[in-house]
């Protein structure tokens, strides 16, 4: 390896090297993104990539929010319609341009939303607990901001059980007899 591709090296390491944050102190670093009408936003350091949107196939027998999967350097990833998944009304014609690929070592989907805004911090002073609202998953909100921006649990996210789908599927045909 010759002196260029090393420096190219380490500058990509250290560009790959994740953020903690954890000092909610001086606030939280999360990615902005916008479904409909709604402005959201979840911790970066649950996102793992930002995405155009893909073609998507469809997988039958899958809950509802799931919109389908799509193969990416030698994995399926599958995508949630979040808007779905919080229970919260859906519009059959809305455009999702991107997928958020969120990620913590265990679990790993992509999340579609008509796009993504900005990188920023919230503080957590500014933040309203999200009491107030008429939302079946509110569970998963941390608060709101001021602006009106939904700040999700990305960790409660990515841990939720209903993420995790387990079905055996049994064979229609064992050893060329039907079963």
């Amino acid at each position: 390896m010759n002196n260029t591709e090393a420096i190219l090296r380490q500058r990509a390491i250290a560009a790959a090297k994740r953020v903690e944050s954890t000092e909610w102190e001086d606030g939280i670093d999360v990615i902005t993104f916008r479904i409909g009408n709604e402005h959201y936003a979840i911790e970066s350091d649950v996102v793992n990539e930002v995405h155009a949107s893909m073609k998507l196939t469809l997988v039958p027998y899958t809950p509802s929010y799931i919109q389908g999967i799509f193969y990416m350097r030698g994995r399926f990833i599958s995508v949630i319609d979040l808007k779905h998944f919080l229970g919260m009304e859906t519009q059959s014609d809305e455009v999702l341009g991107s997928l958020l690929l969120l990620h913590n070592g265990e679990m790993e989907f992509a999340v579609a939303v008509n796009d993504v805004q900005e990188q920023t911090k919230l503080s957590k002073k500014t933040l309203q607990l999200p009491s107030g609202f008429d939302l079946p998953r509110t569970d998963l909100m941390i608060g709101v901001s001021e602006e009106g921006v939904i700040l999700l649990n990305g960790k409660k996210l990515l841990s939720d059980s209903a993420m995790r789908i387990h079905q055996e599927v049994v064979p229609l045909y064992k050893g060329g007899e039907n079963v």
